[in-house]
Formats: structure tokens, sequence, C-alpha cells
């Protein structure tokens, strides 16, 4: 019998998460926590975990503060976890649009129905590859995607009507409370050689199935155009980078973990993707939004181990910001936020290994950085073992 997903369901209130195992628990396997901090553990130590649903309000660690962990690690399987927020049904408009700024990849309403729940759960989570790649039926229109030129006018509209133009010329400094749009280039990684051996018509058709199974899992807002051969793109106004960011990963893991049909052969094809947003891409108009996703495109295709490109690779280069981190007014707090992120990896390093570390004075001494901003100790004291 095959296992049932697990699915991780944090809220203080024994109550709510009652209601949701009861909506749940008949299609997945559940997991609960009563707050943030326990929720992030369980999260570093259960890889079988396939989504999160969470409430904001949470003791330790809130419900945006454990977003940002996953969101910001470099471990995949984290960073693109699916994350539903449980709001309330009267949550403004304004709180949705900033929790989707910060990668909040769908809601949960308080009273939904639990038809509803699994429904909108199931979209990003639900990926039989198998069954949906299948050759299309020949009565099906092979056009049903919109022309690139009309996606741009209705993007620039969008844009146009939700950002000033300091937001368009300018990097944001509260990125949480600004407009944000994604453009999202994806295609098959092997295009050229699967052409050459297969043909054009055969590489557009698997381009086609690609296309169709992506667009199921997009919402209703997102428009798809058809540029070339398995090349589409995908415009989502109000999406933000690390939503999109790690739906673009989902996609290509997923298919590239999974053989299909091309002709009478079976084999395995990868995807590819290109991204590029507003605010990160600030400047850009529409159509060079489009053109960049593309470029990225490109770019992900040609960098073995990458599939997907969001921005210059080395502005993402964590060493090259550590670098940077030296010397400014704030490396204290930085440096010890991320060691407070590292402490669930540390713990599971000395149950492991049993290596020694003092990890209660470590944390107490992140924790006192980031609470009064001590000023650094200097090497020199390190080395000379005065404090």
């Amino acid at each position: 019998m095959e296992a049932q997903r697990r699915l991780l369901i944090v809220d203080s209130s024994r109550v709510a998460r009652a209601a949701l195992v009861k909506h749940l628990s008949a299609e997945y396997e559940l997991r609960e926590e009563s707050d943030g901090e326990s929720a992030w553990q369980t999260l570093v130590l259960d890889p079988s975990i396939v989504a999160v649903v969470a409430a904001i309000n949470l003791g330790k660690c809130d419900g945006y503060a454990l977003l940002q962990r996953l969101r910001k690690n470099r471990l995949h399987r984290l960073s693109d976890l699916p994350f539903f927020l449980l709001i309330s049904e009267s949550e403004p408009a304004a709180n949705r649009a900033a929790a989707k700024e910060r990668g909040v990849s769908d809601f949960i309403v308080r009273g939904m129905s639990g038809e509803e729940i699994s429904r909108r759960i199931g979209r990003l989570v639900n990926w039989e590859i198998n069954s949906t790649l299948t050759p299309l039926a020949l009565d099906l229109p092979s056009s049903q995607f919109s022309k690139q030129t009309a996606m741009c006018r209705k993007l620039c509209e969008e844009i146009g009507r939700h950002a000033s133009p300091a937001d368009q010329d300018a990097a944001p400094r509260d990125p949480g409370m600004t407009y944000s749009a994604v453009t999202l280039a994806f295609g098959l990684t092997q295009e050229a050689m699967l052409v050459q051996r297969f043909g054009q018509a055969a590489v557009d058709d698997l381009g086609l199935r690609v296309a169709r199974l992506i667009q199921s899992k997009t919402n209703g807002r997102d428009l798809m155009a058809h540029v070339r051969g398995s090349d589409y793109l995908i415009a989502s106004p109000g999406t933000s980078l690390a939503t999109a960011q790690a739906f673009a990963q989902r996609v290509c893991r997923a298919l590239g973990e999974q053989a299909v049909r091309i002709g009478k052969e079976r084999l395995h094809v990868s995807v590819s993707a290109g991204l590029a947003s507003l605010p990160a891409d600030s400047g850009r108009s529409a159509a060079q939004l489009m053109e960049l996703a593309l470029q990225r495109l490109t770019q992900a295709r040609s960098t073995p181990g990458n599939l997907v490109v969001s921005c210059d690779p080395a502005a993402d280069d964590p060493f090259a910001k550590l670098g940077d981190w030296l010397g400014a007014a704030a490396a204290d707090q930085r440096l010890a936020q991320a060691g407070l992120d590292m402490l669930p990896l540390m713990r599971l390093l000395e149950t492991e290994f049993a290596l020694g570390l003092p990890l209660e004075h470590m944390e107490n001494q992140f924790r006192e950085h980031l609470a009064a901003g001590t000023p650094r100790m200097h090497c020199a004291n390190l080395t000379n073992g005065t404090s």
C-alpha cells in the first residue's frame, strides 16, 4: 500500500488543528505543532513533509518568520515547500497581498469547506506526471494560450495600475508593501538535442503537454503565452519572486523525475526556467521583464545542475554576501540570525556525531547580539583567548 503524504499543521489553537485534521486526515498523514520553533525543527528533521499549513500568530517564531526561514533556506526541499497561510474570512486584501509577497503559496480561510481545502492543497501537492503527460488527443485545439503581445499589454496594464513610477525605477525599502509581478519562462532543457533526434513537431507536442500540465497548477489570474518551440511564458501579477521560484523549482524537479514517451521511445527529459520580477528587477517595462525571463531560461539551459535562474548568479553568491557584511553596521545582527537559523541543523549534527558543541551557550550569544546589537568580538581577542 502506498504511504500517505505528510502535511504539517501549525497553529497555537488545538481546536483549529483538530478542524483541519478532520478535513485532511483521509487524504494525508498529518503532523501537528503549536509553535513556529517546534515546526521549524520538525521540517528540518522530517523530509517526508510535502506542505505546511500555518497560522500567523504562533509562539516563539510566528508564521511569517517560519516562512522566511523556509524561503531563504538553501535546501530546495525546504525553500520550495508549499506554504498555506491560515487566515480569517475578513482578512484585508492588502494583508493578503503582503503575505503573497513574502512567499505564501495560497490561503486557507478558517471555516472553509473540507473539499475546498483539499482542492487548494492538492493543486500544489499532487503531481501525477505519468498520466498528465500522455499524448494529446487529436481533437484538442493546439493553441489555447495568449499571444505574447497580448500578455505584454495585460502585464503592462497591471503594473501601471498598481505600481507607481518610483516603485518601478528604484529598489523598494519595504518590499512587503510594494507591488510585485513575476514573468516565468520555461522550456525543455535538451530542446536542441530533441529536435535533432525526433523532429520539431514531436518537440512542439511535448512542449504543449508540459505547458498544459503547468497551466493546471497555476491560478486563474496568471497568463500563459507560447513563444516558440517548447518555450512558454507565464505572467503572474501580484506574485512574489519567492513564491514563483518555489513553484518553478517544484515543476522542474517533478518533471525531471519522470519518464515520458516521445514516439515509440520512453526517456527522461528535464525542464528549465528563467524568472524576472518586480521589485527585484526594477526599472524594467513589462516587455523587458519578459525578455529578461527568456534570457535567464537560456542561461538555465546552459548551467548544469541549476534548472532555475532568477537573478545574476554573482548576486546570489552567499560568500559574496558574507564579504559584504564584514565591517557593515548590521553585520552582527545578520550573522547572529544566521546562527539561530542553523541551530536545528547543529542540534542534528550533535545528536549524530556527539561533537560536544556548546549549543545552549551559542544560542544565548546569538540572541544577545540580536537583542542588544553588541559589537563583534575582534579576531585578536579570539586568538589570544581574551574576552
